[in-house]
């Protein structure tokens, strides 16, 4: 019996990791993805998009078994005059009414410190998959003393190309990179469903603020 209790304690040791990793529901309204992309050499021009749903697997203290997965609402498109974003959204670029959402899944993290990492995934957009790299920063982790849950928020940037993903229209007036630049707040859950199925129940948090300080 005692090689086979060994076994059991070394199993337990190994998984003890995977198991610190909670889940949190990202908040729509405080999740937000601002991007710039140049506009015949005269200016960036910017715009805005709301994410439909996403789910992040996170421990504070791995950044290792951290996981998220973002639903993205096409359809949400802002950029402050009609004519242009329903240019924007036809099919020259984003094409809305064939491909409504984007999705970006994580594939895998490496830690740079505590309060950065750079986060690799893949992005589905325009029908296309393509490898994207976030370079992530966690801003704080606390109780939001106004839902009183646990939450987290998190500013993340990118990088990415028009034409990888089909979207080579108009090159000459309109640029190749979009910068993108991501706020994120999401909030500790008791359980989640797959995206795009039934609502989660929330975790009330009451637990002692663990505030990560600024730097």
């Amino acid at each position: 019996m005692r090689p086979f209790r060994i076994a059991l304690a070394v199993l337990a040791v190994g998984a003890a990791p995977l198991l610190r990793a909670e889940t949190w529901r990202l908040d729509p309204v405080h999740t937000q993805i601002r991007f710039a992309v140049d506009h015949l050499g005269f200016s960036r021009s910017m715009g805005l998009l709301a994410i439909r749903e996403g789910v992040l697997e996170f421990d504070p203290q791995d950044w290792h078994s951290a996981h998220v997965d973002v639903r993205i609402d096409l359809s949400s498109l802002h950029l402050g005059d009609t004519k242009w974003q329903d240019a924007v959204k036809s099919w020259q670029f984003l094409h809305v009414t064939r491909w409504p959402e984007a999705r970006f899944t994580s594939t895998r993290v490496e830690p740079v410190d505590a309060r950065h990492a750079t986060v690799h995934g893949t992005l589905l957009l325009h029908g296309i998959r393509q490898p994207v790299q976030l370079a992530v920063t966690m801003n704080r982790v606390g109780n939001d003393p106004y839902s009183f849950k646990r939450t987290a928020g998190f500013a993340a940037t990118a990088t990415i190309r028009r034409r990888d993903f089909g979207m080579d229209k108009l090159l000459s007036a309109v640029g190749d990179e979009v910068q993108l630049d991501i706020a994120v707040e999401a909030q500790r859950v008791r359980r989640v469903a797959p995206l795009g199925e039934a609502a989660t129940t929330d975790t009330p948090d009451t637990e002692e603020d663990n505030d990560v300080p600024a730097q």
